[in-house]
């Protein structure tokens, strides 16, 4: 099985899955085909509680690039000519789809009737298919043919080279110092990412456990005077997560934060030993990023790593 990169388009595949026919098998089918193109899907399953839907199906289709809406044929509704009704259930998942304004690849088994349900009011114009076994080829070639891009994703994500640090003299406190910083990528082919802030979340001690009280305060952009920051599509923008006194190896400084406060840019994390520190990008009109980096505090600086 092809495993796809961890920042590839996701797609939501709304697909039904009656136990009594070939409809599971199909949609692992598609899946796989899916998969095998760099994307990274996930098949909607029905489930029966609104926790479930909050937690798989609506978290699923708010974090999704695409959707593919794939309808079966379900009750007959006419004998002369036959005509079938389709899935209601893939039809309420195309209505949330639509309210999201996720780009959609509809298809529709020949057969049910014309213009039922939401697909009326969305004019999707899904494509016929009569031949089940055929249809993950056909939905790989549709795909391809409406230039779906894999290599995108509407997410911020928190990378850091673990050799990248700078060491200039502090101007307010006239002492060498060193900068471990972090890097924000917007992923989006197209959309810019606006006034993003960042924050120092969670900052825990690992040996022993501990969690390490903080304050929320802005942290400052790397050559920017303001706490907030526009990121444009396929772009980075740096933050300095903290640094270090070379003269106090063993003490952390919030850097360049945006408060008055000595309290706020002196958080309690210091001692030689292992850290987690979870940063968050919020924005206006991007999910929160966070991740979680590695500190390995040493009482020798050159030692000290953020990974």
């Amino acid at each position: 099985m092809v495993t796809p990169p961890l920042e590839a388009a996701r797609i939501f595949i709304s697909c039904g899955q009656n136990k009594d026919t070939d409809e599971a098998r199909i949609a692992a089918t598609i899946k796989t085909k899916v998969q095998s193109l760099g994307f990274d899907p996930y098949v909607a399953v029905d489930v029966q509680t609104l926790q479930g839907l909050k937690e798989s199906i609506f978290k699923q289709l708010e974090n999704s690039e695409y959707f593919i809406f794939v309808d079966f044929k379900r009750d007959e509704l006419a004998k002369n000519p036959p005509e079938y009704r389709g899935s209601l259930f893939s039809h309420q998942e195309l209505a949330l789809a639509s309210y999201l304004d996720i780009d959609v690849l509809a298809f529709q088994e020949v057969g049910i009737k014309k213009n039922d349900g939401i697909v009326a009011f969305l004019q999707t114009n899904a494509y016929p298919f009569a031949d089940r076994g055929m249809l993950p080829d056909f939905i790989a070639a549709k795909l391809q043919e409406r230039r779906w891009h894999p290599d995108w994703r509407y997410a911020l994500i928190l990378k850091r080279d673990p050799q990248q640090f700078t060491d200039p003299l502090h101007v307010g406190l006239n002492k060498k110092t060193r900068y471990f910083n972090i890097m924000v990528r917007n992923r989006h082919r197209n959309i810019v990412a606006r006034n993003c802030y960042v924050y120092l979340e969670k900052a825990t001690k690992l040996e022993p456990r501990s969690e390490i009280p903080l304050k929320a305060v802005e942290v400052k952009w790397e050559a920017y005077m303001l706490p907030n920051a526009n990121i444009p599509p396929n772009t980075v923008r740096e933050f300095a997560a903290f640094f270090i006194i070379h003269e106090f190896p063993e003490k952390l400084n919030l850097a360049n934060v945006w408060t008055d406060a000595p309290s706020y840019v002196f958080p309690k994390i210091e001692g030689k030993g292992l850290y987690e520190l979870q940063y968050v990008v919020v924005s206006d009109n991007f999910p929160p990023a966070r991740a979680t980096f590695n500190l390995n505090l040493s009482s020798s600086l050159h030692l000290t790593t953020l990974e």
